[in-house]
């Protein structure tokens, strides 16, 4: 008993402590920001804000204790205002704007919908030791075209396709009355068509899975596929789709066959279960609803890292390439661009979605210098603490409402044992929310600053660039990417005309 009350206490006194790190990571990150911003312009919640800072480490790279003042700096402050404190300095130009494919498909009332039922599959996957797979794209359809009618989880939505785990309730109509009136026919048609077009070629995918990953592969490829669009007005041919760190292959497979042309997969690690790997079962459903449709482009596949690369033993012509990397880790995007750059590779256009910031390391960053003037961030240490708190963005299932898994909590914060009496008491302790109800907002502030670096230096290497939501904040919350296309001297003018006249999504590239 005595060694259980020491490791209590010992919990405790980590929590403690992991929290008032937090904090002060938190306080050296934004104070800084803060104190620039008031340089610009002055309001009452930024002067107010700045003035319980008053004494704190006024940067990452200086250590120092925190008053009960800095403590309770944030307390005051709720999701979305510390972020609306930067309109006009930093936040408005970093905005990521939807693209048009998340305007036009994407309701509101439809990603409540989607958070509920992936949220379902999530809980039906707990309870597996293997995932069941079915047809690809079948769980798909069931939540996108299907749920344009009110469902029960037991009759329609996972009847079908789950694995017996019920749930009694009618979901919202995703579409909502009056986009049901106006057109919901249509959108659940456009939807049935994206999946189809997405997955009929593609191996048998868990529900969880398919719910996770597909919305994202459609939201990249007709992001890539709108911007192509125009690209091609200037006389422009894709030929060829390169996937850093690709994995299964799936995302290339899919782009290729939107696009029509041939793709690589670049990753020292083959997955058993890669769309290319013919020695695995991919196709386990007997009978299909839908027949299945073999893919018509080829995939290669490099297993190296793309510094390894030997680029002329490929055919790849780097002027009609388009470099695609869906969650690249960490620093990674940075090693990729540096060493195209390096390499004299840079491709035509580029979609990069950063991921795992707190994964990287300063010295790969691209732009350390932009940070260093903005935030104050120099140095690995700086760089560490600045990026962990990236790890504080809510996911899908936070955002549903769900509890979260036992694992994210210490016992410390959900009571203590009471040997005297024999049970367990309420802790009086406060979670990090308490103290930073705005935990989002520093972690989306951080992205976004690391982001624009990377913007500006693809800027510097002559690509218009720009940063587009490509899926909604209810699929994932690194639902950001990095778009670049490399201008050519014949045709800037034109190319920068049509991206900002004639593509919504896309702000006017500086």
């Amino acid at each position: 008993m005595q060694g259980t009350a020491c490791a209590s206490a010992y919990a405790r006194y980590n929590c403690r402590q992991k929290q008032y790190h937090g904090m002060r990571n938190a306080v050296q990150f934004v104070f800084p920001l803060l104190r620039k911003v008031l340089a610009f312009a002055r309001t009452p919640p930024r002067e107010q804000l700045l003035s319980m800072l008053v004494g704190a480490p006024y940067s990452l790279a200086h250590e120092g204790p925190l008053t009960c003042t800095h403590l309770h700096a944030f307390v005051n402050t709720p999701e979305g205002e510390l972020l609306r404190m930067f309109e006009g300095c930093i936040a408005e130009r970093l905005a990521a704007p939807p693209s048009q494919h998340v305007m036009k498909m994407w309701s509101p009332d439809l990603q409540e919908y989607y958070k509920r039922a992936t949220a379902k599959a999530c809980v039906d996957a707990s309870g597996e030791r293997k995932p069941q797979r079915f047809e690809a794209g079948l769980s798909a359809c069931s939540v996108f075209s299907l749920g344009v009618q009110n469902h029960t989880v037991e009759s329609d939505l996972w009847g079908e396709f789950g694995s017996g785990h019920t749930h009694q309730g009618t979901y919202l109509n995703p579409f909502g009355d009056q986009a049901a009136r106006e057109g919901e026919e249509d959108i659940a048609s456009d939807w049935c068509r994206l999946i189809d077009m997405y997955s009929l070629f593609l191996p048998d995918r868990s529900p969880l899975h398919e719910l996770e990953n597909l919305p994202q592969e459609i939201g990249i490829g007709e992001l890539l596929l709108s911007l192509l669009k125009h690209v091609y007005m200037t006389d422009i041919d894709i030929k060829t789709i390169v996937d850093v760190g690709g994995g299964n292959g799936f995302l290339a497979a899919q782009l290729a066959e939107r696009l029509g042309c041939e793709s690589f997969v670049v990753d020292p690690f083959t997955p058993k279960h890669a769309i290319d790997n013919a020695n695995f079962p991919h196709w386990t459903v007997g009978a299909r609803v839908r027949q299945r449709r073999e893919r018509r482009y080829p995939l290669h596949r490099i297993s190296k890292r793309l510094q390894d690369v030997d680029w002329g033993n490929t055919h790849i012509d780097f002027d009609s390439c388009a470099v695609v990397a869906k969650h690249l880790c960490g620093t990674s995007v940075d090693s990729c661009l540096r060493h195209l750059m390096a390499s004299n590779k840079l491709p035509r256009v580029l979609v990069v979605v950063p991921c795992c910031f707190n994964k990287g390391r300063y010295a790969e960053y691209c732009n350390p210098g932009f940070l260093s003037h903005v935030a104050d961030v120099e140095g690995e240490l700086s760089w560490e603490q600045c990026t962990r708190l990236t790890d504080w963005n809510k996911s899908c299932y936070q955002q549903a409402g769900n509890p979260l898994s036992c694992s994210s909590c210490c016992s410390c914060c959900n009571g203590s044992y009471d040997r005297r009496a024999g049970e367990k008491k309420v802790s009086r302790k406060r979670k990090m929310e308490h103290f930073l109800p705005c935990m989002d907002d520093i972690a989306t502030l951080v992205e976004v600053i690391i982001n624009y670096g990377r913007v500006l230096w693809l800027r510097e290497m002559g690509y218009q660039t720009s940063v587009v939501e490509y899926v909604p904040r209810c699929v994932t919350p690194k639902n950001r990417a990095i778009v670049a296309v490399r201008r050519e001297r014949s045709s800037d003018a034109s190319l920068e005309i049509t991206m900002s006249d004639t593509h919504p999504s896309l702000p006017a590239f500086q």
